[in-house]
């Protein structure tokens, strides 16, 4: 390359530098929806006194949360002994699996499916769940 030349290509590398830092990004035009949120609250044999949680070997509730599509959104876990599990979700139709687990995550109850549920932007949708001592494996 000439030695005349050089300066003409750095001239243009450094015109073309900041068009190159511009991304125009048209999928995001407009800001996402503020989330809401499930909460389950659940019981076992109607109650929710700790010991019970203990006495079926349960250490932690599981909710696995599907799109209405079926997709796959989440998988949350609370102790047993808060008898609540909450996952923030964009707002839109939802179902869900609770089941409550022992320590390696076995199931230690029947699986509870929810079905349509509705979660609006900054609201919360509030489900009750009971577990009779039937339902505990």
């Amino acid at each position: 390359m000439k030695l005349t030349r050089l300066p003409s290509l750095m001239i243009l590398a450094a015109l073309a530098a900041p068009a190159a830092g511009c991304i125009i990004d048209a999928t995001h035009d407009h800001p996402p929806s503020p989330a809401g949120t499930l909460t389950v609250a659940y019981t076992i044999d109607g109650a929710t006194d700790p010991f019970v949680c203990s006495d079926f070997w349960v250490t932690d509730a599981e909710l696995v949360i599907y799109a209405w599509s079926g997709d796959f959104v989440t998988e949350q876990y609370a102790p047993c002994d808060d008898f609540e599990i909450s996952a923030a979700l964009l707002p839109g139709s939802y179902t869900a699996d609770l089941t409550l687990v022992d320590a390696v995550d076995r199931a230690r109850s029947v699986t509870k499916p929810l079905h349509d549920l509705e979660v609006f932007s900054d609201t919360e949708l509030v489900v009750d769940v009971d577990f009779p001592a039937g339902s505990m494996l």
